[in-house]
């Protein structure tokens, strides 16, 4: 099996496919082999929205020795307590998992928001990476505040081992002030990123070239098959739906057939334009309740 994070350094165009994680613990899903022949891993989710799914260090075990392929396991930071956020780390680790993607996610209600996801990313690169605890935070967390860049580590503060993660952050093309997110989570110690979902190739290009990222940026997408679809994620606030994009939809005689097309060309130009400029890219579909339009995707991307 090879490890994204080997692909990446070797700045390969990697493509990892998020499934739809269960509400329970029955897993179905069974992958066509030109899909498992063209992608490199998976992507699993954690809680989305905080609606409880299977817990994706398990699900992501299961997905890499069913298929032998990496993944990259959600972590949303929101929903942890220190010491949680410590003992899963380890489990994860344990059962084989070495990449995760670091997010806030959408606030949900019953999330103690007690760790800001810089904290988490600093947290597994300074502190577990290296064999130590991570130290108590002090006060409240606050969004893109990283309190353990003021702290000392102390040499009795060991763990009983050291973990070995590739950590990544989300990177939102399009919004406002986004390079100074970005270089705060550069700062904290991300080693990649995964946009948040994108349609439109300008808008990925613009903040390629704005924030000229030193490491590797997976490109998100989803399939959308419903202009209900449209205003959910106008409502979440995507800033990779452009108005251009929105009407190529509206237009469509099959909105999701539209968006494998739109899909297929955003990857197609993004890569021209990251070759060109030196940027490693890769590609990251998300499912999202519809995974038959999401492996047409797939299908259709150059690698």
């Amino acid at each position: 099996m090879e490890r994204l994070r080997e692909l990446l350094l070797r700045k390969k165009f990697v493509v990892t496919y998020e499934p739809d994680s269960p509400a329970g613990f029955e897993i179905d899903i069974s992958l066509p082999k030109y899909i498992l022949d063209k992608i490199d891993g998976f992507g699993i989710y954690n809680n989305p929205r905080g609606m409880a799914k299977l817990d994706p260090f398990v699900y992501g075990h299961i997905l890499m020795k069913e298929y032998e392929k990496d993944v990259i396991v959600n972590v949303r930071t929101q929903d942890y307590t220190l010491p949680l956020f410590q003992s899963t780390l380890w489990g994860g680790h344990l059962l084989g998992i070495r990449n995760l993607l670091l997010v806030t996610g959408d606030y949900h209600p019953g999330s103690p928001f007690l760790i800001d996801v810089t904290e988490g990313i600093t947290g597994i690169t300074r502190y577990l990476n290296r064999g130590y605890l991570i130290p108590t935070l002090e006060g409240k967390a606050k969004k893109y505040h990283n309190r353990l860049l003021n702290h000392e580590i102390r040499e009795n503060k060991r763990a009983r081992g050291s973990t070995d993660y590739f950590v990544g952050a989300v990177l939102t093309p399009g919004r406002k002030n986004e390079k100074k997110i970005y270089e705060k989570k550069r700062e904290a110690g991300a080693q990649f990123f995964i946009t948040q979902l994108v349609y439109d190739a300008k808008i990925v290009t613009k903040s390629l070239e704005e924030i000229k990222p030193d490491v590797p940026v997976l490109v998100g997408t989803a399939p959308i098959t419903s202009l209900k679809r449209v205003k959910f994620f106008q409502k979440l606030g995507i800033h990779g739906l452009s108005e251009r994009i929105i009407r190529e939809l509206k237009e469509a005689k099959s909105i999701g057939e539209k968006s494998v097309e739109i899909c297929a060309e955003m990857y197609a130009e993004v890569k021209d334009f990251a070759r060109e400029h030196g940027f490693v890219i890769g590609a990251h579909i998300m499912s999202i309740n519809n995974p038959v339009e999401a492996e047409k995707i797939i299908e259709r991307i150059e690698k």
